[in-house]
């Protein structure tokens, strides 16, 4: 169904096409480039004045349910029956058009076609009425790619010149799977919650299935000696701002990752210079082997069957005093020991030398909230236990320090 302004636009669209296949014949000349350019950029203004008409129009029309009137469920259902928009477009149209809605210097730039509807969706993400100003200012003259990568990470009410952190910069990988793919998509994921004992993210499943293939069969990737992390990270020793290098592209990681990546890695020191340091371990091969046989390279944390990219972790961080004992590192999984660098669960050792595994608030580890709390002797061991930390990777490559640009 189109409306008059609609069929407006597909008449144009067709007397151009009419137009062209007349200049294939020799019976027209080709517009002027300046004509068809004036011709496209009117076309997307256009385009932009209707998306903020029909974002007022949606608002109305959430306001009034008119939905209701149709026997649909939701609004939703009605942009999709009646309008033609996917589930997801049509929750962003609705998104959209309820933040323009105090956001009025952002909805006049789309009216009069200054910006398009894709460039003020990713607006929308973090804008308020007291900074859009800065952020149109700030996107002028921008693609929508460039927008994005402005936008990504950041909070509303964040302005474009703010720090983000890396963690919250998530990436987008679409894949399109046969049915036979997917069916073993679901069955890996299974087995890895099976082996964690927990639920497990998209984003865990596929680091696992990738670190595995970049592994190899047999190539001694889980040998006691050779250090878990064996990424390549590119370190600033001034601000401690580190970088993943991956498929020629270098991604920034939180700081988690690096504090990770310190408990359990190989460093190979500056390589910003002529002179090249010793490759060095953070931790002996012989300690690390020896704590490897310990703990039947298997994770430590209770009910965890995991044995797969084993990582040694330190009790008492490094940064605390903690030394490479074998009283002081134990075996951790990739997804535990992410845990213990974000703070969702703590590791110590008791006064009677027994290590406690407790969650953030100090319940017994894998006890439901609200049951007893540990002993007050053991809360305080555990008090300290906690790290700045979070996640992490590793694969085929080496730890590397070197400065990059602080900007």
């Amino acid at each position: 169904m189109f409306d008059r302004d609609d069929e407006r636009g597909v008449g144009a669209a067709a007397g151009f096409a009419g137009a062209g296949a007349a200049v294939g014949r020799g019976a027209t000349p080709a517009p002027d480039w300046r004509q068809l350019d004036r011709q496209l950029r009117g076309i997307a203004r256009r385009r932009a004045a209707l998306d903020a008409e029909e974002a007022r129009w949606l608002v109305l029309a959430q306001q009034l349910e008119l939905h209701r009137r149709f026997g649909y469920a939701t609004l939703l259902e009605y942009l999709e029956r009646t309008l033609g928009y996917g589930p997801r477009a049509a929750r962003e149209r609705l998104r959209v058009a309820t933040a323009l809605q105090v956001l009025p210097a952002t909805a006049a730039a789309l009216a009069c076609g200054d910006h398009a509807y894709s460039a003020v969706r990713e607006l929308t993400r973090v804008c308020r009425q007291d900074t859009e100003r800065v952020w149109l200012d700030a996107v002028a003259g921008k693609t929508v790619h460039e927008i994005e990568t402005m936008v990504a990470g950041r909070k509303p009410g964040d302005l474009p010149g703010d720090p983000v952190d890396p963690e919250d910069v998530r990436k987008t990988l679409v894949m399109e799977l046969s049915a036979e793919t997917f069916a073993v998509w679901r069955d890996a994921r299974l087995a890895l919650e099976l082996e964690r004992g927990e639920p497990v993210s998209d984003d865990e499943v596929l680091r696992t299935l990738c670190l595995d293939r970049l592994a190899g069969a047999g190539d001694g990737a889980r040998a006691g000696g050779r250090a878990a992390y064996q990424i390549a990270l590119m370190v600033c020793p001034s601000c401690d701002r580190s970088t993943q290098d991956g498929g020629g592209r270098t991604v920034e990681v939180p700081a988690r990752v690096t504090a990770r990546a310190r408990c359990d890695a190989r460093v190979i020191g500056r390589v910003d210079g002529d002179r090249v340091d010793k490759a060095t371990p953070t931790i002996p091969p012989r300690v690390r082997a020896a704590v490897i046989a310990r703990d039947h390279a298997r994770c430590r944390v209770p009910g965890c069957r995991s044995a797969r990219w084993i990582e040694v972790h330190h009790v008492r961080p490094r940064a605390q005093g903690g030394r490479h004992t074998m009283d002081n590192l134990i075996c951790l999984c990739g997804g535990h020991h992410d845990a213990v660098h974000v703070g969702r669960l703590r590791i110590a050792r008791a006064a009677s030398g027994e290590i406690v595994f407790t969650h953030a608030d100090g319940r017994q580890y894998g006890a439901t909230p609200g049951t007893t709390k540990t002993p007050s002797e053991v809360m305080s061991h555990v008090g300290h236990a906690a790290h700045d930390y979070v996640v992490a990777v590793r694969s085929s490559a080496d730890l590397r320090r070197s400065p990059r640009s602080c900007s």
